[in-house]
């Protein structure tokens, strides 16, 4: 939910700027920066096998879905 709301922001403020196309390939690339690194460390917790890491590492790896599938959705529909 916090990956959504802030990707909502950041797109949100990519639009409403004059040059729209520089602030939306910001917001993408710090939003696929952002999704790599939570699941990459997703992944490390998750090698713990403890059950508070696997639960940290389940929120992590949900954590960087949606932000990155929709600026690869923005990312299609301002550059196809």
């Amino acid at each position: 939910m916090v990956g959504h709301v802030l990707w909502l922001a950041g797109i949100s403020f990519a639009i409403s700027s004059t040059d729209i196309s520089t602030w939306v390939l910001v917001v993408a690339a710090v939003s696929f920066v952002v999704g790599v690194s939570a699941a990459l460390l997703g992944r490390r917790l998750w090698q713990r096998k403890d059950e508070k890491s696997e639960a940290r590492a389940a929120f992590l790896w949900g954590l960087s879905i949606s932000p990155v599938l929709l600026s690869l959705i923005v990312l299609g529909v301002t550059y196809l």
